[in-house]
């Protein structure tokens, strides 16, 4: 197939996060390290931009062959960006036999007749040139005003994307709307939002301004252990469509440290927020400390099929439907499945792709690359959409925390990455999340019954209050009920990677401040 030359806006979907402080911080980029701290000299907590740059691709058959930056100093730039946040019009979650379906239209707020009223639409903000800013603060709820942040160009021309300031609140003012529920809560809002990210470009020299491939924005709630990473993330669900799709494959030939190591990794990860993780990954959990084993696992001789085998077993295959009578105890990770509503006892599974590759791994169908990864060939235009899209959960969606399920229906993007602009709105894809957002923050942490987590690696549940600690302690000790955790959320702690006197490595809560008594 010819190569296709085209502009394309990277990330495809950028993550910025609301934070109280009015300072901020870039999200993750190939190559740039976290912030040394995520509160400002105040003690408020940063919020989190999303940065999106232009470059001139060229691609083959989808694949990215070459890709050049497309800067302020060659060419005159346009940015326009729509945030909007529909929560408050959108169906109740989750549907339930004693309701109508989804589609019937159960509604949030569903007294209120105006429905425009409780979407939350500044209207689309557009910049030309370096140096300018626009804010998103004419939208309301209501009649109460809700800013959802707002948006400015680097001198280089690129544009960073910065949420609200976490507020959430009930309308109209002066009345005090009670909270009973973790994602259904009439009269309240908050400053969650998302939205498409277009551009054109005026290449120096010529007159006519060209289109850019087009993203989108997703401001979600603060990642309280930006260091651990989701079994499942927002990455692996859409790479999943984008295999469904065909726009995307597993090369012929897997790599232990690339594909397979990281899946493993991950489990080890929940170790450091969930005592169940610690169980079942810690350091005197036996088989499942896998980090004791890496050089066994990366052997793809016969001498450890025993073992690679015996990870597969504990894992759900996504191709078979779960069995409602098997309560699925000993199988990993634990945490919930996205079909809670019908069975609360379901362990979230791996996408197709992820088990596949598991499965090539249990086979020996893998090269073990364990003392010499091989070096990161991805261009930079697909490092920036990996980036911010690992470090968002891609699971449960029940509702779900930045974003909702229909990330995983292949029908919402429409090239590998991208959603489709044309059949999405602004405030679409954050639309059944948790309103307010913090009382799915306090109600999703472990299911006693079932002991199945939410997502420990946003929102943790138990942590270590510092290096020297043996025993965890839970993250959200002394929030009290739903209002506590809407007027507290900023001075919960941050989970961060931090030394032990013996030189191994320890996550621990960090920058936590008094909570009021």
């Amino acid at each position: 197939m010819a190569a296709t030359t085209a502009f394309e806006i990277h990330p495809a979907i950028g993550i910025a996060r609301v934070g109280n402080s009015t300072r901020f911080f870039v999200g993750p980029e190939p190559g740039t390290e976290p912030p040394p701290k995520y509160r400002d000299a105040n003690g408020q907590l940063l919020r989190q931009a999303a940065r999106f740059r232009i470059f001139r691709c060229t691609r083959t058959d989808g694949r990215l062959r070459s890709a050049v930056e497309v800067t302020a100093d060659q060419a005159e730039i346009e940015w326009t960006v729509h945030l909007a946040n529909r929560k408050g019009a959108s169906p109740e979650f989750p549907p339930s036999a004693s309701k109508a379906p989804l589609a019937e239209g159960r509604l949030r707020n569903a007294k209120h007749a105006d429905r425009a009223e409780l979407v939350v639409d500044p209207g689309p903000r557009t910049l030309k040139g370096p140096g300018t800013r626009a804010d998103f603060d004419s939208g309301s709820f209501l009649g109460t005003p809700v800013p959802l942040g707002d948006m400015r160009t680097e001198p280089d021309g690129r544009l960073l994307v910065l949420g609200g300031f976490g507020k959430s609140g009930s309308s109209p003012r002066g009345v005090k709307a009670p909270i009973t529920h973790f994602a259904n809560n009439d009269n309240w809002y908050d400053d969650i939002s998302d939205g498409p990210v277009t551009a054109t470009v005026k290449v120096n020299g010529t007159a006519r301004a060209v289109k850019v491939k087009p993203a989108w924005v997703v401001v979600g709630p603060p990642d309280f252990a930006p260091g651990i990473t989701n079994f499942v993330t927002l990455y692996d669900v859409a790479f999943q469509a984008a295999v469904e799709r065909g726009w995307r494959k597993l090369p012929a030939k897997l790599s232990f440290t690339r594909h397979v190591q990281p899946i493993l990794q991950r489990a080890l990860g929940y170790q450091w927020v969930l005592e169940l993780g610690r169980r079942g990954h810690g350091p005197f959990s036996g088989f499942g400390d896998f980090s004791s084993r890496w050089p066994q696992l990366a052997d793809p001789s016969s001498d450890s099929v025993f073992a690679r085998e015996l990870i597969l077993g504990i894992l759900r295959n996504p191709s078979q439907p779960p069995d409602p009578a098997d309560p699925e105890f000993g199988i990993m990770p634990r945490l919930h499945h996205s079909n809670y509503g019908v069975s609360p006892n379901h362990v979230l599974r791996p996408t197709v792709t992820q088990y596949t590759v598991l499965q090539r791994w249990a086979a020996g169908k893998f090269v073990n690359d364990l003392e010499s990864p091989p070096a990161d060939d991805e261009l930079l235009p697909d490092a920036l959409d990996r980036a911010g899209l690992e470090t968002c959960s891609g699971g449960p969606f029940y509702p779900g925390i930045e974003v909702g399920g229909l990330m995983a229906d292949a029908a919402t993007y429409s090239q590998a990455f991208r959603v489709n602009e044309k059949t999405h709105q602004p405030g679409q894809l954050t639309a059944g999340n948790a309103v307010p957002w913090q009382a799915d923050f306090l109600a999703c942490n472990v299911d006693q019954q079932s002991q199945l987590g939410w997502w420990p690696a946003q929102r943790p549940y138990q942590v270590f209050p510092d290096v020297k600690s043996e025993v965890s302690q839970f993250w959200d000790r002394g929030v009290k009920g739903f209002r506590g955790m809407v007027d507290q959320w900023h001075e919960l702690g941050i989970v961060v990677e931090a030394q032990r006197a013996d030189g191994t490595t320890a996550f621990v809560e960090s920058e936590r401040r008094p909570l009021p008594t």
